[in-house]
């Protein structure tokens, strides 16, 4: 006789579509062939009409936010219990800092035979004051203790996870990406933008920056290196910011404020962004914290030129002048002078987006997706 389906519960915060979201939507719609599958999240955003779109239950938890609320973590605290306890999960599967401390406690209390935890890049190493830090890795460390396993996304984090005596609860395992149909660079011009500014730009350099427009992406660097190159450059560059988020406003005023209103574009969030890719020259990830950035694999695979920042997981998939350029975080000079490296040779570009093609097989969808049903089967997963 034939066993029943497991159940997984996915746990995250929010429900915009930034790279942790798009880790839960690739397991719950590839996890729906072995386990019966659920999802639960705050706010009603694009990943809960892409779950919903792909068959996939989706609970509501309206008290979730990001920001700390004492009231609003008890709230989102009852709300998770009910659902834990309609739901009845075999596994519980949490992302982000704040479904994971409380996702996992409750999961202890309500006795959930496996709880799972990525942690997608280790809050505590944002720029924050000592004791924001020390109180941030605290919660981390609970996390990981009460879950019964962490899946990390890089080295790096395994690496410098600063996790005493529960260093046999983490796993490493690579964010990853499907394969893409990307448009052709003419019909990608032509969805994003309008004729206008195709013709107003044509003779310019295209370049791309995705993800939310939030202080880790560090954007402003981004913003000031294209100031410095444009002064100084016959050919300018056009850069476009595919996202939103808390930085926008602030960004938006340093556009106007430093004349490059005609050179910076915000597109707000665009639904599958990936496949446009092949519009742009160039792509930029100046972030002062990631883990596994999803963007940045998806340009390796558009075969674009890269410039990004030494940090986290990033130097495991760019190797410096082999498959892009990576510079100090936040040095504004290191980002203009590479923008100078890459856009002034063809044949060197040429090369760096090979080398950048040829990172892709590493990360492949159906390796992540291998190694974390091997998470959920394997009864030494139920470590205590």
């Amino acid at each position: 006789m034939e066993s029943p389906r497991k159940k997984i519960l996915y746990v995250i915060t929010k429900s915009n579509f930034g790279g942790a979201q798009r880790y839960v939507y690739e397991l719950a719609t590839a996890m729906q062939e072995r386990y019966d599958v659920v999802v639960a999240c705050g706010g009603d955003g694009p990943l809960v009409k892409k779950l919903v779109a792909a068959g996939i239950p989706v609970r509501t938890i309206k008290s979730f936010a990001r920001d700390i609320n004492i009231k609003k973590e008890l709230s989102s605290f009852f709300e998770l219990w009910k659902i834990y306890r309609e739901e009845q999960p075999d596994i519980v599967h949490l992302n982000s800092s704040k479904a994971g401390g409380i996702g996992a406690l409750l999961a202890r209390i309500c006795r959930v035979p496996l709880i799972v935890f990525t942690a997608h890049g280790w809050p505590f190493f944002e720029e924050r004051n000592l004791i924001g830090r020390v109180l941030i890795w605290a919660l981390s460390y609970t996390t990981v203790l009460l879950s019964h396993r962490t899946i990390v996304v890089s080295e790096h984090d395994l690496a410098n996870a600063h996790m005493p005596f529960l260093k046999e609860k983490l796993k490493k395992i690579h964010t990853a990406i499907p394969d893409i149909a990307f448009l052709d660079r003419s019909s990608a011009r032509k969805i994003l933008f309008s004729e206008e500014v195709c013709l107003q730009h044509a003779n310019d350099w295209w370049a791309i920056s995705t993800g939310e427009l939030t202080p880790n992406k560090n954007l402003r660097a981004l913003l000031e290196a294209l100031t410095i190159y444009n002064v100084s450059s016959e050919k300018r560059i056009f850069l476009t910011l595919i996202g939103d988020g808390e930085e926008r406003a602030i960004l938006e005023k340093y556009v106007q404020d430093h004349g490059l209103r005609n050179y910076v574009q915000f597109t707000g969030y665009v639904d599958n962004a990936r496949t446009y890719l092949k519009a742009f020259d160039l792509f930029l990830l100046p972030s002062k914290k990631e883990g596994m950035p999803y963007g940045l694999l998806e340009a390796c695979a558009a075969e674009l030129p890269i410039i990004t920042s030494n940090v986290g997981g990033i130097p495991e998939i760019i190797t410096h002048e082999k498959s892009g350029l990576l510079v100090p975080s936040g040095d504004t000079y290191a980002i203009a002078h590479a923008m100078t490296q890459i856009l002034g040779g063809e044949l060197y570009r040429r090369t760096l987006a090979a080398g950048a093609y040829g990172r892709v097989d590493d990360f492949s969808l159906e390796k992540m997706l291998r190694e974390t049903v091997a998470v959920y089967d394997s009864t030494n997963s139920r470590a205590t």
